[in-house]
């Protein structure tokens, strides 16, 4: 069962199942399980499969609508997972999480990706750019736009990622060294370290 829907085997190995699923009716919370009759459930050693609704689906991702446009609001649902997979986004008023919204990073390095938003709020969702198992190999930039006259939210402030009972997973490559020590002081005015 995959977000509650039956899955009917394909083939299976002891290391791996492939199957079809049918069509996901409502909005659920991503869900993995697999039963082997005569012996019950089965372990999946905490990997997940999640149902994805493209941002560059047109209307099939946004209800029969047009993708969002510049100074929109967006609401990412319970259950609904959208990833992100145009290079630029409009410049969003507000980006509300309460499902996921996750950025995956292309197959090449230099590949960059960019996101604006006044305010992206994560309330009870996940907002995921590589995690610690898979880090974002390519590259992302998101900007925050607002000035000091712009409404607040209450707690969080403006021009702000707002964060409350859910998960803002930032993973990229690491980078070594990450810092470095001086072995002396440098002076004002040095033009060398």
């Amino acid at each position: 069962m995959i977000d509650n829907v039956k899955c009917v085997p394909k083939s299976a190995t002891t290391t791996s199942v492939t199957c079809t699923t049918g069509k996901r009716t409502e909005l659920v919370p991503t869900s993995l399980s697999i039963f082997i009759a005569g012996r019950g459930l089965v372990s999946t050693n905490d990997n997940v499969f999640t149902y994805v609704f493209k941002w560059s689906d047109g209307d099939k991702t946004w209800g029969g609508e047009l993708a969002p446009m510049e100074g929109e609001t967006i609401v990412v649902p319970k259950g609904f997972n959208l990833l992100f997979d145009i290079d630029e986004s409009p410049k969003l008023n507000a980006v509300i999480v309460q499902g996921a919204i996750i950025f995956p990073p292309d197959q090449k390095a230099d590949h960059l990706r960019t996101f604006d938003a006044h305010y992206i709020f994560i309330d009870g969702g996940r907002m995921e750019m590589g995690t610690a198992e898979h880090p974002y190999t390519s590259k992302l930039t998101m900007t925050m736009h607002s000035s000091i006259t712009s409404p607040y939210i209450p707690i969080y402030g403006n021009k702000c990622i707002g964060l409350r009972f859910g998960t803002l997973d930032m993973h990229g490559v690491e980078k070594t060294p990450t810092w470095s020590t001086l072995e002396k002081t440098v002076e004002r005015g040095a033009t060398s370290i």
